[in-house]
């Protein structure tokens, strides 16, 4: 089960984000019906769709 604070790996790329397909980051927050995640890395936070992420611990 994803929470928040989890390493994640994105395995596909997401239109208009500048994040690295294969990289890993931090589950920021969680949309209520799952459907898409916040994920953080040292520039900013970015809104990704649940099935473009892999959950890695």
């Amino acid at each position: 089960m994803l929470k928040i604070g989890d390493t994640i790996q994105l395995i596909e790329k997401v239109e208009d984000i500048q994040l690295e397909v294969y990289g890993y980051y931090e589950v920021f927050d969680i949309m209520f019906d799952g459907s898409f995640v916040y994920l953080q890395d040292g520039f900013g936070v970015y809104k990704v769709p649940r099935t473009a992420i892999q959950i890695v611990s």
